[in-house]
């Protein structure tokens, strides 16, 4: 299971990152990645980018594995407005990790002193995240207040699920010992 946020621009700079609860081939427990893609290209004329391009590129992309410890400190980051940086190291990679709070500047539609709406500047509570590959490759994408909900309702329901097959494989395992003897 998986949610994605695409982020394309016309500077043709944008990123994509997906959470992803995948399966680990140690213990076959639930695990978090979470990947990133570099956007590839810009349509002007239909305003859209394509991140296609960057899909067998290893220098476009990457992939993060995340302990339960760390989705609670990205949790616990999201909901005060804390910024918490980490660092992975995987063969010759060194990735840098920044989940950090940042001020948006954001248009609204408010009503006046007279009653009439009018779109007025107002700074939301938004959140990036950024992970810097070997100190030259960015992957940084801006979420939204309600992207930021959800990212961290998908890093609660990986813990749940983490839990859960913990639990149960507990279980089971009493149930084979209780067997044998």
């Amino acid at each position: 299971m998986s949610i994605s946020i695409y982020k394309p621009n016309a500077k043709n700079s944008g990123s994509g990152f997906s959470f992803q609860v995948g399966m680990s081939s140690k213990n076959y427990e639930p695990t978090l990645f979470i990947k990133s893609i570099l956007q590839s290209s810009w349509n002007s004329d239909k305003r859209v980018g394509s991140f296609k391009g960057n899909l067998d590129n290893p220098d476009k992309n990457i992939i993060v594995k995340f302990s339960e410890y760390e989705v609670g400190h990205i949790i616990h980051a999201m909901r005060t407005r804390c910024t918490f940086t980490t660092y992975h190291s995987y063969e010759s990679d060194r990735t840098n990790i920044k989940f950090m709070p940042w001020d948006k500047k954001a248009k609204k539609s408010m009503k006046n002193s007279s009653g009439q709406y009018e779109d007025q500047w107002v700074e939301v509570p938004a959140f990036s995240v950024s992970f810097v590959r070997n100190g030259n490759q960015s992957f940084v994408i801006g979420l939204e207040p309600g992207e930021t909900e959800t990212v961290v309702e998908f890093l609660k329901f990986y813990l749940k699920t983490l839990f859960s097959h913990r639990f149960d494989k507990q279980i089971l395992d009493i149930k084979k010992s209780k067997d044998n003897n």
